[in-house]
C-alpha cells in the first residue's frame, strides 16, 4: 500500500526554510495486513452450522458412534469457553472413536491453529481432505491457514476448491479476494469481493475490503460508498469508520474525517492508526497541541509505530520543539531501519540535519 503524503509543512527558524512531508499511514491495515488482522472465521463462531453438518452428513456419524458425537460436542463447548486444551483432547477422542470423522479433524485443526500450532492444524485439514476431498470447509480452513503464512498461491488453490464444491460459500470468495489482492491482482479481488457481497450482503468485511481496493486505485467516492455500506451493515465496525475517515481526509474533508476517526476510537480505544489519523486532521485544523497528544496516544498503544513517531516529530519540529523532534525522528529512523525502509531512513537523516542546522 502506498503511503498517502500529507501536505508539506514548513519550519521557518533563523532564516532557514525546512520542508518536511508528513506521512499519513493511510489504511495502515493495508489490504494484506488488514485481512490478517480480522479474525479468520473460527470453529466456535459457527458451531451450530458444523453440528448440523455432522448430523446431516451420510458419512460422518453412524448410530454406534454416539460416543464420538458426544466427545465432538464436548469439544465444541470447551472451545466456545476458551478451553483449547480441553477441546483438543475431546476432538482427538472423537477422532479416535471415529477415524473418518472429517468435521472433527477440521474442528481439531481450528483448535490447534488458535493454540499457535499452525503446522499441526494444516495436517488436520489435510487429513480431513484425504478422507473427503469434497468437504468444502476443510479446503476453506486450509486456505486460511496457508494465507496467514503468506502462501498465497496455495491458499488460492484451496479457496477455489472450496468454491468448486460450494459455489455459494461467501467467505471463501471473500478470502480468495484477499489472496488475489495480496498477489497484486486487484481486478480479480474486486470480482471476488463483489461475489461475496452478492452471496452475503450482511458481511461488513467484504464492503470494507472492496472499499480498500477502490481506495488504492484512487476511486475515493466509490470507496467511500463501500465504507458507508459496511457501516450501514455494522455500525460498530471500527475499521470501517477508520477507513471512511481516511478517505474523507484524502479529500480534504476534515470535519467528516475527524468525526469518523473519533468514532473509530470510541469503538476501538486501542486503534493506534485512528489516533494518528485524528492527529493529522487536528494538525491540519491548526491544533498542533491536540495533534501531539493524539500521536503520543498512538505510540503508547503501539510503541513500534514508526509513522506515529515520524509524524509527531514533524509537528514538534514545526512547533520549534527541536530537541524532542530529533528524539522522535531517531526513534522513527530506528524502526524504519528495522523494516528495511531505506527511503524513510534517508529522508529522516536529511530532516535531522536540517533541524540541527536550524538551531545553530
Amino acid at each position: 500500500m502506498n503511503n498517502h503524503i500529507k501536505n508539506s509543512l514548513h519550519i521557518n527558524k533563523i532564516g532557514r526554510l525546512i520542508t518536511m512531508v508528513k506521512i499519513n499511514n493511510l489504511l495502515a491495515k493495508a489490504i494484506v495486513c488488514w485481512c490478517l488482522s480480522i479474525a479468520i472465521p473460527a470453529f466456535g463462531k459457527e458451531i451450530s452450522t458444523v453440528l448440523a453438518t455432522v448430523k446431516n452428513s451420510p458419512q460422518a456419524i453412524v448410530p454406534q458412534n454416539k460416543k464420538a458425537m458426544a466427545n465432538f460436542e464436548q469439544g465444541a463447548n470447551l472451545y466456545k469457553q476458551g478451553d483449547l486444551k480441553g477441546a483438543e483432547a475431546a476432538f482427538r477422542k472423537a477422532i479416535q472413536l471415529e477415524p473418518k470423522f472429517v468435521e472433527a479433524y477440521v474442528a481439531l485443526g481450528n483448535t490447534l491453529d488458535d493454540g499457535g500450532k499452525p503446522q499441526e492444524a494444516i495436517a488436520q485439514y489435510q487429513k480431513a481432505i484425504s478422507i473427503d476431498p469434497k468437504f468444502a470447509k476443510a479446503h476453506f480452513f486450509l486456505g486460511n491457514a496457508l494465507y496467514v503464512q503468506g502462501k498465497f498461491p496455495e491458499a488460492i488453490t484451496e479457496y477455489k476448491q472450496a468454491i468448486s464444491v460450494d459455489p455459494k460459500h461467501a467467505e471463501a470468495h471473500y478470502y480468495l479476494g484477499n489472496a488475489f489482492y495480496a498477489q497484486g491482482k486487484p481486478a480479480e479481488a474486486v470480482a471476488e469481493y463483489t461475489t461475496a457481497i452478492r452471496l452475503n450482503p450482511k458481511n461488513a468485511a467484504s464492503y470494507n475490503a472492496l472499499g480498500n481496493v477502490l481506495y488504492a486505485e484512487g476511486k475515493l467516492e466509490e470507496a467511500i460508498a463501500q465504507y458507508q455500506q459496511a457501516i450501514s451493515v455494522d455500525s460498530q465496525d471500527g475499521d470501517a469508520h477508520y477507513n471512511l475517515a481516511s478517505a474523507f481526509y484524502a479529500q480534504g474533508k476534515l470535519d467528516e474525517a475527524i468525526a469518523d476517526y473519533t468514532q473509530a476510537i470510541r469503538l476501538d480505544p486501542k486503534h493506534a492508526q485512528a489516533y494518528t489519523g485524528l492527529a493529522n486532521a487536528m494538525d491540519d485544523r491548526g491544533k498542533p497541541q491536540e495533534a501531539i497528544a493524539h500521536y503520543k496516544k498512538a505510540i503508547s498503544i503501539l510503541p513500534d509505530y514508526a509513522y506515529a513517531y515520524y509524524n509527531l516529530a514533524i509537528t514538534l519540529g514545526r512547533e520549534q520543539q527541536t530537541q524532542e523532534a530529533i528524539v522522535n525522528f531517531k526513534k522513527a529512523r530506528e524502526l524504519f531501519q528495522a523494516e528495511e525502509n531505506n527511503e524513510m531512513v534517508e529522508q529522516i537523516d536529511r530532516l535531522i540535519e536540517k533541524l540541527k542546522g536550524s538551531g545553530e
